[in-house]
Parts: C-alpha cells; structure tokens; sequence
C-alpha cells in the first residue's frame, strides 16, 4: 500500500491522511511501516541473499521506533557518532551490529564504541588512527578497523553531497593508504581488516558503484601482490530516490541495486562484503503534512505560507533540492507560486517558481519525500518546538513515535 490515491484523497497504507489530521496538530511527519518493511525486503534480495551485509545508515532518520523496525527486518546499523551510538543501542542494536562512521569521532566517541564492543570503525585519517590506537592501548582492548579510502570517484550528483572526490574532506588519500597498510606495527592494538568507501549521495544509477568495485579490485590484487591480505570491503550507500515521485514504490529500485549486488559479489567473492543504505529505506517512506496559512501576493509574485518550514525540512535550502508538494484532496487546478514556510529568512521554501495545484487558506499538503534528512536535520531555529511524528504501522494503527516538543521542554536546558 505506502502512499497512494483512492478517488483523489490521499492515503497512508490505507488510512486517509485527511482523517489523520483531524485528531494531529499540523504540521507533523507521517511515515508509513509498509514502505520500510518493503524497502527491507527489496535489499534482501539484492544483498543479503547474496552473503552482503546491510547496515542502515542512520544519520538519514534516527527516530528510535523506526530504528527498531530496521534491527526486526534483520538489518545492522552504520553510525557516526556517539549520540547515534547512544540511540542505536537505546533502539536494540548490539555493539557487533554497529560499524562506525565519521570524519570527526572525538576520544570521548571512540571510548564509548570500545566500551560498547562495536564491530568496527570506518577510520578516516592518520590521526583518528592514532587517536584509537592510544585510546584502545589504554583500555588493553583491540579496535576493529577499516580504512576509508578516497578513491577520486565522481558520483555525478549534488557538489554537496559528494564524498569521493580529492577536494571532498571525507577519506584517506591513496598514498596514505599505502604507508599505513604497510607499517602495521605502529598500531599494535588496531586490527585492520579491510577497506571502506563512501562516494556521495542520491545515486541514481549503478555505474558510480561498478567503478568503485573495480578499483576496490585492482587495489586488493595490487595489495595481495605486496604481502597485505585484507579480508572486509564495504562499498557504503549513498542509493537515491526519486524526489519527483514521492509515491514511488520500493520495488522500483530493485532493478538498479540486484545489478549492484550482482557484481559486487562476482568482482569481490573473497571478500566480507558490506553496503550502507539510508535514504532508499526512508525517503519515500514518510511526508510532511502541513497546513496553508493562507496566499500572499508581492506585485506578480505569488506566495503560499505553511505551518511548515526549514526547521522541518532544511534540504531544498541547503542544495536547492527539489521535493514535490501533493495536495490530501488532489481535485485542483495548477498556479504558479512558491511554497514557503514561516521561519524568519529568505532560504524558507519547499518550491519556487513551480506550478503548483491552486491552494486555498486552511487547505493541507503533503511534502513528499521527507523521510530522510528532515526529521534528522530539524531544529529549533526561531524557537519553533519540534513537530510530532507518526506512523501508520503494520496492524494499520496510526501512532504517535515521537510526540510534539512542548514550549517548556524546548527551554529546560537553558540555566538562568
């Protein structure tokens, strides 16, 4: 079911969304357990089946019930920090289903991994290496590592998104790589296992990722050549959706990511392989309704201001990224105007200069494809509280997964 239209209204795995917000105070995210549950079963097929480990990369949506949700469809985790650490484990997860991600890990970080026996770090330079090392000798424990390399792969997507280029910050140069793989007695408490790569964001086609297995391959036989056998290869995430179709179904990606699956188990079968997906598994798997509070005109220009804004959903601010805005009851005409949220500047939008169903005060919207990297990048900004999210889970219950934040909770932390 997921998302759909049934004679123009629409629905959340079989639930009027229209029905929902008379008991929910707008605006709210909305995910649907469906959509999740079946993403699960579309990386099954494409990885697991296939002897490829799956850890959900959960910076893309760190609510706890949704974490839960990915530990039952029998998925790991991949994090980057050790808030995230706190709310994997809060959310299930076991230390060995955690690897650990991350350009900046701090030593108060790396001692609670330790202390959590995670099953790796993905190291990012020569002195995060250090730093656990001198923490790990401290502790008399063994770290787990694999070396994130940057291979100078482009992925072909948004400049800020990237991560495989030499200009991005993400990764150890290859010549890095080389000297640390051979001196591995400077790190007598390090067991470094193999090798990590993560080459950006919103990938829409296999090609980015049949590159990287290459050159992971001709860089494993290179090294198999000088004496270092490495025994972990994780190709990191970075599968994209498509945001102009919020209503795409998870079954649509599959094609793209068997092939992926395919020939990464063909080109690296001596390998312990791992994939990190994050934005297939939510991005269409939740909205955000928000209400019209009601048309402005400047000369020409037409405006429509909703509840909602860029303390909910940051992206189209970011990266001008684009996500479509549905109408619950789609019986319009098209306009074109912007949407725009009521935070205080100029970057508060979710569409400019686009046609758009003609809208009316007090009408509601949904903001397509704002499960991932919304919820997780919200903030306070203009001391607006956090909105509610909810679910429509698999008995087809809507509930409540994380309440709205009260005036008095967004303050507590404040002393005066």
């Amino acid at each position: 079911m997921s998302f759909e239209y049934r004679n123009n209204v629409l629905f959340c795995d079989g639930i009027s969304i229209p029905e929902i917000v008379k008991s929910h105070e707008t605006p709210f995210f909305l995910y649907s357990e469906d959509f999740i549950r079946r993403g699960a079963d579309v990386l099954k097929k494409a990885f697991i089946d296939k002897g490829i480990n799956v850890s959900y990369a959960l910076k893309a949506n760190s609510n706890i019930y949704l974490l839960n949700c990915m530990n039952k469809l029998g998925l790991d985790v991949d994090i980057v920090s050790g808030g995230e650490l706190f709310v994997a484990l809060k959310a299930g997860f076991t230390g060995d289903q955690i690897s650990f991600a991350g350009t900046g890990k701090t030593e108060s970080d790396i001692k609670y991994a330790l202390e959590s026996n995670i099953a790796q770090f993905n190291v990012e330079s020569s002195f995060e290496l250090q730093m656990i090392q001198k923490i790990a000798k401290s502790m008399h424990l063994t770290a787990n590592v694999l070396l994130r390399i940057n291979p100078n792969i482009d992925a072909k997507t948004h400049p800020h998104i990237s991560t495989g280029l030499k200009e991005n910050k993400f990764g150890i140069a290859m010549d890095e790589v080389d000297t640390i793989l051979h001196h591995p007695k400077r790190y007598p408490n390090i067991n470094i296992m193999g090798l990590h790569s993560h080459i950006g964001s919103q990938i829409l086609n296999s090609e980015p990722f049949m590159t990287l297995i290459d050159f992971m391959r001709n860089y494993l036989e290179k090294l198999k050549n000088e004496g270092i056998h490495l025994t972990h290869v994780d190709l990191g995430g970075g599968f994209g959706v498509d945001y102009t179709n919020p209503l795409q179904t998870p079954e649509e990606n599959q094609f793209v990511l068997e092939k992926i699956g395919h020939y990464a188990k063909e080109q690296l079968s001596d390998y312990k392989l791992f994939i990190q997906p994050g934005r297939i598994l939510v991005g269409n798997a939740g909205l955000i309704i928000t209400k019209v509070l009601g048309e402005k005109l400047n000369s020409e220009k037409r405006f429509y201001i909703v509840d909602a804004g860029m303390t909910e959903l940051i992206r189209p601010s970011l990266y001008s990224a684009y996500h479509a805005v549905l109408p619950l009851n789609d019986t319009h005409g098209k306009i074109n105007a912007d949407i725009v949220g009521p935070v205080c500047e100029s970057t508060d939008f979710f569409s400019k200069n686009r046609e758009i169903p003609k809208l009316h005060q007090g009408e509601l919207v949904a903001i397509g494809s704002s499960g991932a990297y919304a919820s997780s990048m919200s903030s306070n900004y203009n001391s607006r509280p956090f909105v509610a999210e909810l679910i429509v889970d698999s008995k087809q219950d809507v509930k409540t997964i994380r309440r709205r934040q009260t005036y008095e909770e967004m303050s507590q932390l404040y002393i005066i």
